[in-house]
Order: C-alpha cells, then structure tokens, then sequence
C-alpha cells in the first residue's frame, strides 16, 4: 500500500516558529504570507468564542510552549485532496476558534484514496 503525503500551509513566520514546527509536524510546510490558500473569504474568530468558558477550560489542559505573537485570528481547516482526478476526498473548515476535523474520516478518506490508487493502477 502506498503512503499520504502531509502538507502544511501557514500565513506567518514569526520568530522562527514554523522550524520549531516541525518538531510535530514532519511533512512539508509552505508559507503563504498573502492567504491566496485561506480563500476570497478570511474568516477569524472573535473575542468572544476565545473568552468562551470551553476555548479557556481547554486553553488550561494544553499549556503548550510557543509564541503567542501574530495576529492569531483566522482560522484554518483540513483537506484530503487525492492523486490525480481524485480531487478533495474531506474538508474540514473551522467555524470556531479551535474546532477540531473528524480525525478518523481524515484517515479513512486517505485510506480510500490509497486504496483507488492501487487498484486502478493494477
């Protein structure tokens, strides 16, 4: 069975936080200052999803180190986008600050892109 290839896209690089990313994520980064990848739409979270008492509950379990630097509103999503004419196989896009995608459709999706591959390659 083949592999999937990761692939990040961020819209800053403020001090040297995208090598320090890499120490979680081991796919290829891209930089996209401009947003061109965001869409014609930005769409950012407000103060008051942040203040939420869930987004403060769940800011205290994760005490994660890192620079609280940028803008850090615009919220991100998730694609799994087959080989070929397979197109976007899942889409996640945050409606809310910190919203997770459905991690096992995200590896059943890449499975199931795999799979195809495999045997239309037979």
């Amino acid at each position: 069975m083949g592999t999937v290839k990761l692939h990040a896209v961020v819209k800053e690089d403020i001090d040297n936080e995208i090598e320090d990313f890499r120490e979680f994520f081991k796919g290829d980064i891209h930089l996209d200052e401009k947003k061109e990848f965001y869409g014609p739409h930005e769409r950012v979270g407000g103060f008051s999803q942040l203040m939420s008492f869930k987004m403060m509950g769940t800011y205290r379990k994760i005490q994660l180190a890192g620079n609280t630097k940028g803008e850090g509103w615009v919220m991100g999503g998730v694609l799994v986008i087959g080989p070929g004419e397979q197109g976007i196989l899942y889409e996640h896009i945050e409606a809310k600050v910190a919203e997770r995608c459905d991690i096992d459709k995200v590896m059943e999706r890449s499975r199931r892109s795999l799979n195809k591959r495999t045997i239309c390659e037979l």
